[in-house]
């Protein structure tokens, strides 16, 4: 006989079927959001929060205009627990919001205003790396408990899987074009000086060396040079 917490993995694996077949990173985040919401009872909110270049917090995919709010407010004074995730603390349970307004004034107190009082959040991994958070959001205080936190995680292994074959497509992308750029430099140095493609190569090298340029930032610049300008 299976028990609740048994259909609620049962439930989780069904839904990770639907993952796969997701179009693009954020398509994928926002199914495990909506999932999470609808597996986890004590959850009635959800939203992923991303770290990228220069420390700089995105909100690529939430359940609720609430909870774009919110991480605007984290954002902005780099204080909550989404934030604490990210940097500090693989789990950050908050078990009522009202307790924690000196911890956090800005965005406790806007969690309060907007009826949310506790919160689950995980700290995501790409690549090795810290990446963001996955959170979720109760209307009751002391809301979650160690289903949540089980479940909350699975959830979170999902949403960093995503994050890093987002990335490793992301880098394979732009490999093909430097590639690419780098071969179309080539060969103008071959037809510009009739040499061979390892001396055009050995030219390229030479030039990012003495000029301390990364190699495809040489070659996009010589293509660029050497494309017909259009006329004013």
């Amino acid at each position: 006989m299976f028990t609740e917490q048994d259909e609620r993995l049962r439930d989780f694996l069904a839904t990770g079927r639907r993952f796969a077949a997701a179009s693009s990173v954020e398509e994928t985040l926002q199914l495990i959001l909506t999932s999470a919401v609808d597996t986890s009872p004590a959850t009635d909110l959800a939203g992923v929060l991303l770290l990228e270049g220069r420390g700089k917090i995105t909100s690529p995919a939430t359940t609720d205009e609430v909870v774009n709010q919110l991480d605007q407010v984290q954002a902005s004074y780099n204080e909550g627990p989404c934030v604490e995730s990210i940097y500090d603390q693989e789990i950050v349970l908050v078990e009522d919001f009202a307790e924690d307004l000196e911890r956090w004034p800005h965005f406790a107190r806007a969690a309060l205003d907007h009826d949310v009082h506790s919160s689950l959040s995980f700290q995501l991994y790409s690549e090795g790396n810290r990446a963001g958070s996955l959170n979720l959001f109760s209307h009751r205080k002391h809301a979650f408990g160690e289903d949540d936190r089980v479940m909350g995680a699975l959830f979170a292994n999902q949403a960093g899987l995503a994050l890093r074959g987002a990335q490793r497509v992301a880098q394979l992308d732009h490999a093909v074009a430097s590639r690419g750029v780098i071969g179309t430099a080539k060969g103008i140095l071959m037809e510009r000086f009739g040499i061979g493609d390892d001396e055009a190569f050995q030219r390229l090298v030479r030039s990012s060396q003495d000029t301390n340029i990364k190699l495809v930032d040489v070659a996009r610049w010589l293509v660029d040079e050497t494309s017909p300008k259009s006329a004013d």
